[in-house]
């Protein structure tokens, strides 16, 4: 929680939905994020919150960044990024986008899949690739599925290729799923990772590039473990399954850890309802929904803190808790408990915490809904 995001709401009186970003909580994370992960770089993951003032910040605070697309590339460049710090981490690149990407000092690129390297070596000779690989992602909150990476046994021939392509075969990379929990997870897929490095060494290959992707959690409803926890396992998997061949750069590409926690959305009740006799709980509908910035509450897999400004210390009640736009889908939790006040009433307030991922940037027009309005403290 931060609260330079509840004084500033509290002193808010315009439009709602309304999202609120604390600089100084991200400032925060990044440091501590860095004192636990010591020489593992961090590569801010731009897709989780795009907004240049968090580009800004982070660029000056000595990040890395990873990029899903030209445009995201283009931003870091306009706040000053040195394109040697940025990653083209999307293994799905159109022909164009590589060759603007690598014109504009872009060296560092993933990917999956043949095809994807012959397009690399065409449009960005001899740039830095690393291939993703499929690894297991059970215990993640958003688990991923197979539309990215290739199976480990592949990644050794694309790696192969890579050299014969005039391309510098850097390393290998992963991602373990969104909000990942199990530290087991990590240990797998770090233990795949070490096996191909090896193979590769013996065919006379050293690659020193690992990224472990993204997936460090951040603190929602169901709270988070110490940081510690998670870096200290990882370092200790790194150690366990490369020895003293670790690979000599090491990265992370953390989204959801640095942002999420620096945010607050507010948002207004519009409709409280009882759909027949048998319900046993109501339906409450508020003015931010699964296409105006709660996304990722599709299948309830993030479950938001949620309270309401002025019932503190009021009894609650179990409620089904649904968007504003007429599509059926835009219910946010039905099964998983949302417990909010029950003197709660239309026009009430209601804040949604640790909203500072994935939010504001899935947001859409949909239905002719307006989009989250978004200010960012310094």
């Amino acid at each position: 929680m931060t609260y330079k995001c509840l004084n500033w709401l509290d002193n808010y009186n315009k439009a709602l939905p309304v999202m609120v970003f604390d600089l100084e909580k991200l400032k925060k994370n990044y440091f501590i994020f860095k004192k636990k992960f010591l020489d593992i770089k961090p590569y801010y993951a731009v897709k989780a919150n795009p907004n240049h003032k968090i580009i800004n910040l982070l660029n000056c605070l000595g990040s890395y960044f990873d990029c899903a697309s030209i445009n995201e590339i283009k931003l870091c460049i306009r706040n000053n990024v040195n394109p040697r710090k940025i990653s083209f981490g999307n293994t799905i690149k159109k022909e164009k986008d590589i060759r603007e990407a690598y014109k504009l000092g872009i060296k560092l690129f993933a990917y999956d899949a043949k095809q994807e390297l012959e397009k690399i070596a065409k449009n960005a000779p001899r740039a830095k690739v690393f291939c993703r690989i499929q690894v297991p992602n059970g215990g993640a909150q958003w688990p991923l599925s197979n539309k990215f990476g290739c199976n480990p046994e592949n990644a050794e021939d694309f790696i192969l290729l890579s050299k014969k392509l005039k391309l510098d075969p850097a390393g290998v990379s992963f991602h373990v799923g969104s909000q990942q929990k199990s530290k087991a997870t990590w240990d797998k897929a770090i233990k795949l990772s070490s096996r191909i490095y090896k193979e590769m060494e013996k065919k006379g290959i050293i690659l020193n590039l690992l990224n472990i992707g993204g997936g460090i959690p951040s603190k929602y409803n169901d709270g988070a473990c110490d940081l510690s926890i998670y870096s200290d396992y990882i370092k200790n998997s790194i150690l366990k399954h490369y020895g003293n061949k670790r690979p000599s750069n090491i990265i992370c590409e953390p989204g959801r850890f640095l942002v999420a926690d620096a945010a607050i959305i507010e948002t207004e009740v519009i409709l409280i309802s009882v759909h027949s006799k048998e319900d046993k709980k109501k339906w409450v509908y508020i003015d931010v929904g699964r296409y105006n910035g709660l996304a990722e509450t599709e299948g309830e897999a993030i479950h938001y803190k949620i309270t309401a400004k002025g019932y503190e210390k009021c009894k609650k009640s179990n409620y089904i808790l649904a968007g504003p736009s007429c599509d059926s889908h835009d219910v946010i939790y039905k099964e998983k408990p949302c417990y909010l006040p029950r003197l709660l009433k239309i026009g009430d307030k209601l804040r949604i915490h640790s909203t500072g991922a994935y939010t504001t940037t899935y947001s859409s027009n949909f239905n002719g809904i307006k989009k989250i309005r978004e200010y960012y403290l310094d």
